[in-house]
């Protein structure tokens, strides 16, 4: 399974009220799935188009990888910091202000 990210582009095959297969923009990336804004597809789909407001969720072992977004390696380090930071932002303090 390929790891999505925003921004790539992806073909997809035909389902439910499209005809022909379609490519598109990932718009966000779901567990098993992503959300892709159609760009590229058969006018004769245009109605089907319309019909999922221009976008479709499809599963990611159904999407083929066009083109993809250039990838940012993290650290070790890097991650490391990006967890205790946001361990530290959910931490809630139990003084009560009571007087």
């Amino acid at each position: 399974m390929a790891d999505f990210e925003i921004g790539d582009i992806v073909k997809a095959k035909k389902f439910g009220p499209l005809e022909h297969d379609f490519s598109g923009v990932v718009e966000k990336v779901y567990t098993n799935s992503v959300m892709i804004s159609i760009q590229d597809y058969d006018p004769s789909d245009k109605s089907g188009v319309n019909e999922l407001n221009g976008r479709a969720v499809i599963r990611q072992k159904d999407a083929k990888m066009v083109k993809a977004v250039p990838r940012e390696e993290k650290d070790d380090d890097e991650e490391d910091s990006d967890e205790k930071s946001s361990k530290k932002k959910t931490k809630k303090s139990s003084k009560s202000n009571d007087k």
